[in-house]
């Protein structure tokens, strides 16, 4: 008895620390908002702040602890070590000087934009900088995401950013230290992340929020690795293992449907949430193992995780016995379409300086483990486990196959009347992508008290609060509400509804202007690898030593640019909110008959009306370049393609995969757009082939009796063809598209009223050996767009 006692005092001694680390600099938000800053120090305003608004709070948990939590947060430059190490670790430094601290207009800097430092080129860049807003205050625009160029603000803008945070912290109730530290998690997330942490060392591109975090995550693990009996750690000490888990089989799981059966919309954005919630509660289960808070998550975006881990005696025994788990139950479950593997190494506080380089080491792990999956269970002591790849699960000759995936039986009819053509898993996917459009909550279980299960916990997506037995509850889509669960998390969800329900692809494709077809477009970050390895600290060897000279920095903004950890975690989580946040709603606000495939980490995957998302495109790429600052080295390219709506959905998937390949094709010369299967620049897609062919719709064919023929535009789009052919084979015989244009024009446009549109055409092929002549290398796209905006009836319906 006396011994478990023992257990929860020393239990609660951690949470303590962490909590303390969580607050460590808290003073410097606090201070900023006062009119006379320098009146104290930042940590003397943090402690102020702790007695003020949460002390008494947390009291009845803490206990006497709570004091020594203000004492920490008070000292944590010289008091306790954990926090001191830690804090600096997360800077990328040795150690921080608390009079350095102190230094700097720090009441007036704005934080600058994590993109504006980014640099693999020689392309200038320019700061840009994020307002004092709270996440999720924007509105449905997210202005708060978008930087802009003034750099200065005032102790006012702080002071109003303080009541609100103040105002939600009174709000908030807590049952346990780890509820502490799980809802002043989201809530320093959303008043946090746009605060600078420093001022004084560099130009402050790092959020509070991601310093804050990063140091409560390091401080944990320095904890742990020195209580569980290792020795004290210093910054060369091996005392932190990094963990990354990767999930395998995405698109072929997510597009294993079969179109011709109904209800593709619900299921396929199911399966797709399915799939972000493996990573998800695989990450929360190597936490849980080792009883780590969401701190230590650093990263988790787009089917991938990264942890930090104390580097325990029995870390990577666990970690071993995990993946099997994972393994088990991808394989049992899932029958081995879908894998989670994970990859881990020992480092030191010393290699947090480059965490780009610890990343870049951890990718190579998991890669290898990727290769191997389910290797724990098909391989014993050097041999196949042969028994292991024989499927368990066998239909009976007397049993139905799911009419939805062919693989397993129909469900027992009586649990499953509604969908009695479905097995078990089908069935839950028509109902998860119902739920995913009404629910307003998640809830996350280490038991099956929740409806769905992943390895052996599961979640509920609820309308209204149900607590249960849930370790998580957090808000979708809204960061205004955090007092009622948890926390939030921005999914982008977004479906097209109408009172019937989500709306099938046939619905959306009558949506469309002319044919009725749609248009998927999938796009993803340019050089992803490039930025986080090379990114954030360029290196240009002008000197013999390999180092870059000053010019360089001055000339590429680069100065005192450290890849630390607190950097790439708020680069990761800033890129992941555009991905899910904003475009959640600006799809919500602007595009209403679009259906959101995936969209997270760094890519994105869409169905709409065809012409929609054409236009789509072209703004949200326009959006993207704003939202990173106008940095000429953070692009994206995509790809279009167009099917009618009963096309298998894996073939139209890796069709546009394969038309998103080919805007990538040339590395230095990515930022394309692959469309009508032509790769071209963005700009060329906007100012040739949409402005051009819509000026043919508007001004020629509108017109009652339409200026041109749809015959005439089939012919345009052949000479088009002709002339592809001519460049790409270098085929003489192609050219004879010119005459055969002049032809045409001779003899179906001789109308006074036609003048403009023969003009039109022969300045086209005028100089038409000359590579700017872009109107003739783009005419076949050009036409093509007429022909199928046209195409849905008499002049193209809803023209």
């Amino acid at each position: 008895m006396e011994s478990n006692q023992t257990e929860k005092q020393q239990d609660l001694k951690r949470q303590a620390i962490i909590l303390a680390s969580l607050l460590h600099d808290i003073g410097k938000f606090v201070q900023r908002a006062q009119e006379n800053p320098r009146k104290q120090k930042h940590t003397w305003w943090g402690r102020k702040w702790f007695e003020r608004n949460l002390a008494e709070k947390i009291r009845k948990i803490f206990g006497k602890l709570t004091d020594e939590i203000g004492s920490m947060i008070n000292s944590h430059h010289e008091g306790v070590e954990y926090i001191f190490l830690a804090d600096a670790l997360s800077a990328g430094m040795e150690r921080i000087d608390l009079d350095m601290e102190e230094e700097g207009d720090f009441s007036n800097e704005r934080l600058i934009s994590v993109f504006s430092r980014i640099s693999i080129s020689d392309k200038p860049k320019v700061n840009k900088y994020y307002q004092l807003i709270p996440l999720g205050e924007g509105g449905n625009t997210f202005k708060e995401l978008f930087p802009i160029n003034d750099s200065k603000c005032s102790w006012r803008e702080y002071k109003k950013l303080l009541d609100k945070f103040n105002t939600e912290i009174k709000n908030l109730e807590f049952t346990s230290a780890e509820q502490v530290i799980k809802r002043l998690y989201f809530l320093l997330w959303k008043y946090t992340w746009c605060i600078p942490s420093a001022v004084y060392r560099s130009e402050p591109d790092i959020s509070l929020f991601d310093h804050l975090k990063t140091t409560a995550a390091i401080a944990t693990c320095l904890y742990d690795y020195e209580k569980y009996g290792r020795e004290k750690a210093n910054i060369d000490t091996t005392a932190f293992l990094i963990v990354g888990g990767d999930i395998s089989g995405i698109q072929s799981y997510i597009f294993d449907v079969l179109t011709q059966q109904g209800k593709v919309a619900k299921r396929l954005r199911a399966r797709s949430f399915f799939i972000q919630l493996i990573s998800h509660i695989a990450s929360h289960k190597v936490l849980h193992a080792f009883n780590l808070s969401l701190c230590n998550e650093i990263i988790s975006a787009g089917g991938n995780f990264y942890i930090l881990l104390p580097n325990l005696k029995n870390a990577k025994g666990e970690l071993n016995r995990i993946q099997k788990e994972f393994d088990y139950f991808t394989l049992e479950e899932m029958s081995g379409e879908v894998s989670v593997n994970l990859g881990y190494m020992e480092i030191s506080g010393r290699d947090l300086f480059n965490f780009s380089k610890v990343l870049e080491n951890l990718k190579k792990k998991v890669l290898y483990s990727k290769y191997q999956p389910h290797k724990s269970l098909l391989v014993e002591d050097g041999k196949w486990v042969e028994d292991k790849f024989v499927r368990k699960k066998v239909i009976r000759s007397e049993e139905k196959i799911c009419s939805g995936c062919r693989k397993d039986s129909i469900y027992e009819r009586e649990v499953w009347a509604k969908e009695e053509s479905f097995c078990k898993r089908c069935c839950e996917d028509v109902e998860v992508g119902k739920l995913l459009v009404e629910s307003k909550y998640i809830i996350f279980s280490k038991t099956f008290s929740e409806k769905y299960r992943i390895f052996d916990y599961s979640f509920g997506l609820e309308k209204t609060l149900q607590k249960n037995n849930a370790y998580l509850i957090l808000t979708l889509n809204n960061a205004d509400n955090v007092t009622e669960g948890d926390g939030f998390k921005y999914i982008n969800n977004y479906v097209p509804t109408d009172k019937n329900g989500v709306l099938t692809f046939e619905d959306i494709a009558k949506k469309s202007c002319g044919e009725k077809i749609l248009g998927y477009f999938k796009a993803d970050v340019d050089n992803m690898g490039l930025i986080i390895t090379h990114g954030f600290l360029p290196q240009f060897h002008c000197d013999e030593n390999g180092e870059d000279c000053q010019i360089c920095k001055n000339k590429f903004n680069i100065k005192n640019i450290k890849p630390s950890i607190s950097r790439l975690s708020s680069f990761s989580r800033m890129l992941n909110t555009f991905f899910t946040g904003f475009l959640q709603a600006e799809l919500k606000e602007n595009y209403s008959n679009f259906y959101t495939v995936f969209s997270g980490g760094d890519d994105m995957f869409i169905v709409g009306p065809w012409n929609e998302i054409i236009d789509f495109s072209v703004k949200i790429r326009k959006l993207f370049k704003k939202f990173c600052a106008d940095n000429p080295d953070i692009t994206f390219s995509a790809g279009i393609s167009l099917f009618k709506h009963y096309e298998p959905i894996s073939f139209c998937a890796r069709e546009v995969e394969n038309a998103l390949k080919n805007s990538k094709k040339i590395f230095d010369e990515k930022d394309k757009i692959t469309i009508f299967n032509k790769t071209m620049s963005w700009d060329d897609l906007e100012n040739i082939v949409l402005t051009e062919a819509k000026r043919i719709i508007e001004n020629w064919l509108k017109k009652q009796p339409p200026l041109i023929s749809r015959n005439l535009i089939y012919n345009f789009r052949k000479y088009g063809e002709m002339y592809e052919n001519y460049l790409e084979k270098q085929d003489i015989k192609s050219l004879k598209f010119i005459p055969l244009l002049v032809y045409d024009v001779n003899r179906n446009l001789n109308k006074p009223e036609q003048e403009e549109i023969k003009k039109w055409i022969m300045e086209t092929i005028s100089n038409f050996q000359k590579s700017q002549n872009k109107k003739l290398l783009f005419l076949r796209v050009i036409m093509e767009y007429v022909l199928i905006y046209t195409g849905g009836g008499k002049n193209g319906e809803n023209m």
